[in-house]
């Protein structure tokens, strides 16, 4: 499974939604990603308990339509097993915006809120 995606500007990703991430309706992050850019703006504890097989809760918004964006009642982060990568866990975003294979989103990390904004940019 190639979960590589370029990674735009400082603190954003822009990636293809996959097979695997409709079907889990995860968007999963590669390792060097979520180290650069997700758990810099975590408490090294929370950093430590997502290691550990934890999950990190945080906000997700919903950015696609930037004069009504949405909260779509926040989202995990976790680990995935037995690979480094990471997912973020957010089956309502892949309800309410109808996300499938083939869908081009961009993700960030609000330095300033810590949470992550989605933009659908197909």
């Amino acid at each position: 499974m190639n979960t590589a995606a370029p990674v735009q500007g400082p603190r954003k990703i822009r990636k293809t939604i996959t097979q695997f991430e409709q079907l889990t309706r995860l968007l999963v992050l590669s390792f060097a990603f979520a180290l650069a850019h997700v758990f810099p703006h975590c408490m090294e504890e929370m950093v430590q308990l997502v290691d550990q097989g934890n999950t990190h809760r945080f906000e997700l918004l919903d950015v696609t339509e930037e004069k009504n964006p949405t909260n779509d009642a926040g989202a995990n982060v976790v680990k995935m097993q037995p690979c480094k990568d990471y997912a973020i866990v957010c089956a309502d975003l892949f309800e309410n915006r109808g996300l499938i294979y083939g869908d081009k989103i961009e993700l960030h990390c609000d330095t300033n809120s810590h949470d992550f904004k989605f933009k659908l940019i197909n």
